[in-house]
């Protein structure tokens, strides 16, 4: 039997202290060479796109892909999961909530190891992405005061309102992107920034900036930093090394020759090593990663299943005979 479960199963399922863990896990995996991930493959066609991408996770049972595509004005995420062991189809996620809650997540994770310090923040964005990760970080991190800015002001007001109440922290909605990131420690920039140039400035960064994260620019199209910026940091973080190929903020930044590759490590890198002192300078480049979306989805499953979440249905993939068909027979 198949587990279906919706964006809002998954929401009940995946607390944030679990995800956390999935991850660091799946990135200690990747970095011992226990789990086998593809590269992405992205198909553009006239009204859109689709992207697909897999990991095979022992450690945690399964193998499974997601997919999303763009048609139109929209995007829809599915991840399907099986067992590792046997190919039984375990469950199919609606994957909208689990990847914003992975993205976060996984920008936090880099940031408790690089920055546990930190505890004044600047965010730039006031999505779905932006809220996510600020309410995050707020959580596993000593923050003690945020500051936002996003180019429509009644949204910057309303999720600092939000956030306020949800961490208990002062969080002000500033005018411009300098005074959102001036004399914080950490700063996060989650935007949607297709086509539009980049949204955070090397000008920006203050002697008090210890660390970078942006998420957006998973395209090579798109860009969320100016070239600058790469030059900035004593340590640059990536899902995997192939964000420096999809990422337009990587690429803007090789070609202005402000990025140096060997600064350069992947997240796995930084859970599975030690680090004894990290850089007082750090940036970490998310486009995401199969790895990442596999790991939250199969501890989202495993917890659905022990709360009793989603519904069943029978299988619909069947079992391809292993007795060969012989030539000239439908198959």
């Amino acid at each position: 039997m198949t587990l279906l479960l919706t964006a809002d199963d998954v929401r009940r399922a995946a607390d944030l202290p679990g995800v956390l863990r999935a991850l660091d896990t799946a990135h200690r995996a990747e970095y011992t060479g226990a789990a086998a991930i593809t590269e992405r493959v992205n198909l553009c066609f006239a009204s859109g796109w689709l992207r697909l991408m897999a990991a095979a996770l022992p450690e945690f049972g399964v193998v499974g892909y997601k997919e999303f595509h763009f048609v139109g004005s929209e995007v829809r995420f599915q991840i399907n999961l099986f067992d590792i062991d046997s190919g039984v189809p375990l469950a199919c996620l609606d994957a909208n909530y689990l990847t914003v809650l992975r993205t976060a997540t996984t920008a936090a994770l880099a940031a408790v190891r690089l920055v546990p310090q930190a505890s004044a923040v600047g965010i730039i964005g006031s999505g779905h992405e932006a809220r996510m990760q600020a309410a995050v970080v707020g959580q596993l991190l000593a923050v003690n005061r945020m500051s936002i800015y996003s180019p429509r002001a009644e949204r910057r007001e309303l999720l600092a309102c939000d956030l306020a109440g949800e961490l208990g922290i002062p969080v002000r909605a500033v005018d411009s992107g300098a005074a959102a990131v001036r004399e914080v420690d950490l700063i996060m920039v989650a935007t949607n920034t297709a086509g539009a140039g980049p949204a955070f400035f090397a000008d920006w960064i203050s002697a008090t900036t210890a660390h970078i994260s942006s998420t957006g620019s998973t395209m090579p199209a798109e860009r969320e930093l100016d070239a600058a910026v790469w030059a900035y940091p004593d340590l640059i973080v990536v899902d995997r090394m192939q964000a420096l190929e999809e990422s337009g903020d990587a690429r803007a930044a090789a070609d202005a020759r402000t990025l140096d590759s060997g600064k350069v490590i992947t997240l796995a890198e930084l859970c599975g090593r030690r680090v004894d002192e990290p850089p007082r300078r750090t940036l970490y480049k998310s486009v995401g990663s199969p790895l990442q979306d596999i790991a939250v989805a199969a501890y989202a499953y495993r917890k659905a299943a022990e709360l009793g979440l989603g519904r069943r249905i029978e299988d619909v993939v069947s079992v391809k005979s292993s007795v060969p068909v012989p030539i000239g027979r439908p198959a």
